[in-house]
């Protein structure tokens, strides 16, 4: 069965000053078994999980919904974190400010979809953008969380993505959602 989820694609050339020094500063392809490929950046808004056929036109009837009341804002990566132990954290990124917008994109379409997805909506929401993760070993990788600049991404819109762990990318677009006064959205 084939997985999904619905994100915000983040330019490569965005981010990629950032990410290449925070690569080559911790060493994270010696540390770490998966490194996003370029393409497949993003910020998740959910994850879906496997869906039957039925429950996928739901989740995109509820995202068309949403997108259609949802006015296009603006988001910031300004920093670096992780997720787990600060030795040798479990996922490192890219971190989101939390604007009400995305918030509340989250709360929305988690609410909207906890009868489909037969899961009760998260409590919880740390938008941001993977870019290590599942160590290789036990060797220790401190990271130190940082702020930096912010990097400004206008988010025009929500994305379908399929997850296909077998390609490179992984992640394909399935249907775009542009929310009111987008003018476009890429995948």
């Amino acid at each position: 069965m084939t997985h999904y989820f619905a994100a915000i694609p983040v330019p490569f050339k965005l981010v990629q000053e950032k990410l290449t020094s925070c690569s080559l500063h911790y060493d994270l392809p010696t540390h770490y078994k998966v490194i996003p490929h370029p393409d497949d950046l993003h910020v998740t808004v959910l994850f879906f999980g496997g869906l039957t056929h039925p429950q996928l036109e739901l989740v995109k009837q509820e995202m068309q919904k949403l997108a259609e009341r949802t006015h296009a804002f603006t988001i910031a990566i300004n920093g670096i974190s992780f997720f787990g132990n600060p030795i040798g954290p479990r996922v490192v990124y890219l971190a989101v400010s939390n604007p009400s917008s995305l918030t509340g994109v989250y709360r929305e379409l988690s609410k909207r979809l906890e009868t489909v997805l037969q899961k009760p909506a998260a409590l919880d929401y740390t938008p941001h953008v993977t870019i290590a993760k599942k160590k290789k070993n036990t060797n220790a990788v401190p990271i130190i969380q940082e702020q930096f600049e912010p990097l400004t991404l206008d988010v025009s819109g929500l994305i379908l993505y399929s997850i296909d762990p077998a390609a490179s990318p992984k992640y394909s677009p399935e249907f775009i959602f542009p929310f009111i006064n987008s003018s476009r959205i890429d995948g």
